[in-house]
């Protein structure tokens, strides 16, 4: 073998809820999301991991990307085609959305969903 070939290694970091928020304003993303938005988030993506026993890779501007937060289900819902009194009548808009995406629900009544 000719030169220093070397094959690409990976080493892991574990990220806690706050090197997981430190992330997005390393990348100058901390306004993308609120403060209790991306807790919901990071939690979710550790729901994921555990469920389908697979580890993701950080990339905030990819999840910047991927998911936006909304005030309300409904104003999520809306953004994405729902028609409120027909779709309404046989679903709410978080079941709307979670038949269709993944919605996850932040505070009272906000939400962050996968961008569909």
């Amino acid at each position: 073998m000719a030169g220093n070939w070397c094959p690409i290694k990976h080493m892991k970091i574990i990220i806690t809820v706050h090197s997981f928020v430190d992330s997005f304003r390393a990348c100058g993303r901390e306004s993308q999301f609120s403060s209790h938005a991306l807790r919901a988030l990071f939690e979710h993506l550790e729901r994921v991991e555990e469920d389908t026993d697979t580890e993701l890779e950080l990339d905030p501007i990819a999840l910047c990307c991927e998911w936006s937060e909304y005030p309300s289900a409904l104003d999520a819902a809306k953004a994405f085609g729902y028609l409120e009194g027909v779709d309404s009548k046989d679903e709410d808009p978080i079941e709307w959305l979670s038949n269709r995406t993944d919605c996850v629900r932040v505070w009272e009544n906000g939400v962050i969903i996968r961008n569909f």
